[in-house]
């Protein structure tokens, strides 16, 4: 009987040392054109025609500020507070020709309106990875818990992100106290069922070991989606109710980790959601605000909200960018074998 395959390496776990090939020239200008987002103010063209289709349908008073401008004041709030988005916004009436600014409690109303569904792929093929991470509530009392101690245990905020691991756009995203709400399995296939009610083709997913669930394997299995789940080391070999989960853990068993974790891609998953995590919480923190629980939750979903926006502009931009740089190489190669 052959040896059974090791799954874990005493701490070398992840294999060879991580070699970063990013062209960093590209990389480098992608963090900058995110930084132009806060004060891009092109919409402000549209402002009077903006107004008017938003009360075009609404009843009681009028809008008096277009939606795009609350968006842009709901990523400046990740960073300062409500009256400080005001001063930023009434120095922009005096420097770029703002047309008015709004003060601070109408910004505040108008924020927490504002939809953070994330912007979909147009085409309906998605690959998915689904992980939690915690924030931290606003604890304005800490002190008292340094200075004198407590016993009960400081509650915190669980994050849980689908997101495509190859495109890094995310997908759709809970929050949740911590212990008060469904596990990490039950978001992932709330999540799925969405994307697949939207007409989406999901070709695969990724999850760490606590998504070792039957019925995300059976709904996977339904949807004929593949998966990359590592089994529990010591996992049944019976079926249990999902023939789908007894292939994985063959599949699993019989090979080492490196083998298997190369043949199922399965590092992807760190990029789709762990960097999503660490690049959010290093840009905006990852301690709230606000004070009740509902307000906690909705600057979360805000401030990944606000994250995902400002990368997809980058992104536009610089393929807008690069488009252009390329029409012009051709409209100039054009004239000189024109003119040879």
């Amino acid at each position: 009987m052959g040896k059974k395959p090791k799954h874990k390496r005493d701490g070398k776990r992840w294999g060879k040392k991580f070699i970063d090939k990013r062209d960093w020239k590209k990389t480098n200008e992608d963090y900058i054109v995110r930084g132009e987002f806060l004060l891009d103010l092109n919409w402000v063209k549209s402002w009077d025609e903006e107004l008017r289709e938003m009360n075009a349908s609404k009843r009681g008073h009028p809008y008096e500020f277009p939606e795009s401008l609350i968006k842009l004041q709901a990523v400046w709030n990740q960073w300062v507070g409500l009256r400080e988005v005001e001063g930023i916004t009434r120095k922009l009436t005096e420097v770029a020709k703002l047309p008015d600014y709004n003060d601070y409690s109408t910004i505040g109303r108008r924020i927490t309106k504002v939809k953070t569904d994330f912007e979909l792929p147009k085409q309906g093929f998605v690959s998915a990875t689904t992980d939690g991470s915690g924030m931290k509530m606003n604890q304005a009392g800490e002190y008292k818990y340094d200075r004198y101690g407590r016993k009960k245990k400081k509650d915190w905020l669980k994050v849980t992100i689908t997101a495509n691991p190859y495109t890094k756009d995310l997908l759709d995203m809970d929050v949740h106290v911590e212990g008060k709400g469904p596990s990490e399995p039950d978001i992932a296939m709330k999540h799925l069922k969405k994307l697949w009610g939207k007409g989406y083709t999901i070709d695969k997913f990724w999850g760490d070991g606590s998504f070792d669930v039957l019925d995300l394997f059976n709904l996977l299995e339904h949807h004929n989606t593949e998966s990359a789940i590592p089994p529990r080391e010591n996992a049944s070999k019976n079926s249990n109710g999902s023939m789908r989960r007894l292939r994985e853990v063959f599949e699993f068993q019989n090979q080492d980790w490196e083998d298997w974790s190369r043949d199922k891609m399965y590092g992807l998953r760190w990029v789709g959601t762990e960097g999503i995590f660490s690049a959010v919480k290093r840009i905006f923190g990852e301690k709230t605000r606000s004070k009740s629980i509902e307000t906690m939750y909705l600057e979360i979903k805000r401030r990944f909200w606000a994250y995902e926006t400002m990368r997809k502009y980058a992104k536009e931009k610089l393929a807008q960018g690069s488009s252009l740089y390329i029409c012009a190489t051709q409209h100039k190669k054009q004239k000189f074998y024109k003119n040879a």
